[in-house]
């Protein structure tokens, strides 16, 4: 205890000696042509900020992309490339945030320096279409906080702007105008502030490398056509019952090895390192770890039958115009304990619902026998949230953000 407080006060004193740095940062000039980018509290090269990241890279030679991160292994990732990416803290990290015109992220703040972020753009690009509430819509979040902590962090906001994450975003791109609404109120912002440009994912989901990813050559028999399923659930606050529902899957192992299927289980970002690959002895059934692919959406154009819970996944997955299973054995622990949802769970899913492997299975066997019966509401849905199903979103992004600053 006397550890931990020696430690916070140690941390606020540090925030104290940096304050004048951080309005020193509005004196420095902003150049027009830089912008920074970052992903998931600065530790992944992942989702929407690096594909828009890429896009810049290939298409935009005017503009000064820079990905910043606190993942030492990223940056030595995109550095072999050739690309620009230095330490989020770093010297570099401070002074190209402060010249850079705009932070394009897709989670919060705290993806790139927030010491220099006082005067840039933030373009809020997220990380999915919510199926469960998100940000200021999140009232198990807000519930938690008692009036104090409510007060103390309002304090803490105003003495060190700095640290202030939620609510630092200018504009947010969204998918389609019902996406927009809900955006509306999860980020408190007026519809002259949300952009419908489609989820720049969607830019290598529909045209993905003919390069599979390596863990399906490392998984996979080369002289067999497999069948690929993957099962994606979202994150949970405990993560107990999900194990524990993971590690009955063997019912399914002669499913999958009758029909030369292999299935591969990655847990949410949050959630990965609960669980234990090796308790489960099956050739079919892969559990992939971060280094084995950091970026789901890299093995969705390849995936056959997809399985998820509350995950946003599935709406990137509509694009593919592929079946889908949802499985949500917890949905009223879920509800109860960990978020609410944008709707009534049924109607919010274009697919057939089980709570079992068992159920599962049998859902397979219907799919593989071409008994899909959700293609018409899978449409339904796909132009629902999906007002562009092209290629063209990043460029969009890059469009929005240019008639951002121009205005400034």
């Amino acid at each position: 205890m006397e550890a931990l407080l020696i430690k916070k006060i140690i941390r606020l004193l540090g925030n104290v000696f940096i304050i004048p740095i951080y309005f020193l940062s509005i004196l420095i000039p902003k150049n027009k042509n830089i912008w920074v980018f970052g992903s998931w509290f600065g530790m992944r090269y992942s989702d929407n900020s690096r594909y828009v990241f890429e896009h810049v890279l290939k298409h935009e030679k005017n503009l000064r992309p820079i990905w910043l991160s606190h993942n030492k292994s990223v940056i030595q990732l995109l550095r072999n490339k050739n690309f620009e990416a230095y330490p989020i803290n770093s010297i570099k990290g401070f002074w190209y945030t402060c010249r850079a015109s705009a932070a394009i992220f897709s989670v919060n703040l705290s993806d790139i320096n927030q010491l220099g972020s006082r005067k840039l753009l933030k373009v809020q690009l997220w990380h999915g279409i919510p199926l469960k509430k998100i940000v200021y819509d999140d009232n198990y979040e807000n519930i938690q906080k008692n009036k104090i902590v409510q007060i103390l962090k309002k304090i803490k906001s105003l003495l060190f702007p700095f640290k202030e994450v939620i609510g630092s975003w200018d504009v947010v791109m969204s998918t389609s105008p019902l996406v927009s609404t809900i955006f509306k109120s999860a980020f408190r912002l007026e519809d002259d502030r949300i952009a419908v440009t489609g989820t720049p994912r969607a830019d290598f989901l529909l045209c993905p490398s003919q390069i599979h990813p390596i863990i399906f050559k490392e998984t996979e028999s080369k002289e067999k056509q497999h069948l690929r399923i993957a099962y994606f659930p979202t994150h949970r606050n405990d993560s107990k019952a999900l194990i524990d529902f993971i590690y009955k899957i063997s019912v399914l192992e002669n499913f999958l090895t009758d029909h030369n299927a292999v299935l591969y289980i990655k847990l949410h970002y949050y959630n990965l390192s609960h669980i234990n690959p090796s308790l489960i002895q099956n050739s079919n059934i892969i559990i992939l770890q971060e280094e084995d692919c950091p970026d789901i959406n890299e093995l969705l154009p390849f995936v056959d039958i997809l399985i998820t819970d509350y995950s946003s996944v599935y709406f990137d997955y509509l694009l593919l115009d592929r079946p889908m299973i949802f499985l949500p054995f917890d949905l009223k622990d879920y509800q109860a304990v960990n978020r609410e949802l944008y709707g009534d769970y049924n109607e919010l899913t274009p697919g057939p619902k089980c709570y079992t492997w068992e159920e599962v299975m049998v859902q397979l066997e219907g799919l593989i026998r071409d008994h899909d019966n959700y293609i018409k509401i899978r449409t339904e849905f796909k132009h629902q949230y999906h007002t562009y199903q092209d290629t063209k979103n990043s460029q969009r992004v890059v469009d929005v953000v240019k008639q951002y600053i121009n205005t400034q």
